[in-house]
This record gives structure tokens, C-alpha cells and sequence, in this order.
């Protein structure tokens, strides 16, 4: 009987688990959804633009997210190893982030022009220095909000 119970609440535990990863999976998906619809209306995009442009950006956030993601996983590598870092290792890093960081631009810049062909220049000019910051400040606010309503409601 004993062993019943275990086997139970080990079970549950992972029912919970698996609820609790689902819900961080649908809340990229609502982020996601919410991004979409936000940039399309403030672009003004057209079904036709709207359906050449989001698998142009999806692309480019891809290639950014792989080039950080090498990046996170020397910093994850370096905290493990902190004590035996030397000057020499920290040169690498800065180097290497820098490398990052013009790495990062020049996908920007390649992308910026695919996305110019599709949507024009002013359009992806609104894309990159002001739409995608409105939406990031709104979903930043829309959390802090949440944030105080849950501590709120404790």
C-alpha cells in the first residue's frame, strides 16, 4: 500500500511537470501570435507581403538565436570553470562577443535587404528601429503588469 502511494505521487509530480512545460510552450506561442499580429497591423502589411516577410524574419531570428546560443554556451562553460580563468581567457571572451556582436549585424543587414525586396525600405525601416521595440516595451509592461496582479492576489 505504501508502495502504491509512492508510485502515485511520483506519477503526479510528473504530470505536473509535464502541465507546467506545456504552459511555458503555449505562452511562446501567445508571445509569438501576439508579435505577428502587432508588427503585420503596425506595418500595415498586406496578406501577400505578410505571407513572403514572416518566413524571411523567422529565418533571420534563427540564424541570430544560433549565434548567440555558441555564445551562452561559453559563458555557461567559463561560470562552471571560474576559478581557472586567466586574463588570457577573458581577452577571448570579449573578442568573441564582439565577433558576436558583428556577426549579428551583418545577418541584420543581409536580412534587411531580402525584407526591403518584399516590404520596401521605409516599411523595414519601421520593422527594425521601431515596431519590434514598441512591441518588446508593450510585452514587457503587459509583464510587469501580471507580475504585480499575481503578487497581488497573494
Amino acid at each position: 500500500m505504501k508502495n502504491l502511494l509512492i508510485v502515485c505521487l511520483i506519477l503526479s509530480s510528473f504530470s505536473l511537470f509535464a502541465q507546467e512545460k506545456e504552459s511555458k510552450d503555449e505562452k511562446k506561442q501567445r508571445i509569438e501570435a501576439a508579435k505577428v499580429s502587432f508588427i503585420t497591423k503596425k506595418l500595415e502589411l498586406t496578406p501577400e507581403e505578410s505571407k513572403e516577410f514572416w518566413p524571411v524574419v523567422n529565418e533571420m531570428e534563427a540564424e541570430i538565436k544560433s549565434s548567440r546560443k555558441s555564445l551562452k554556451e561559453q559563458f555557461k562553460k567559463m561560470k562552471q570553470e571560474d576559478a581557472k580563468i586567466d586574463e588570457k581567457t577573458y581577452q577571448k571572451l570579449i573578442e568573441d562577443m564582439h565577433e558576436q556582436q558583428i556577426s549579428i549585424l551583418e545577418i541584420k543587414n543581409e536580412y534587411a535587404q531580402k525584407i526591403a525586396s518584399i516590404i520596401g525600405y521605409e516599411k523595414t525601416f519601421k520593422f527594425a528601429h521601431h515596431v519590434q521595440r514598441e512591441f518588446k516595451k508593450q510585452l514587457i509592461n503587459r509583464m510587469k503588469k501580471g507580475q504585480e496582479n499575481d503578487s497581488n492576489k497573494n
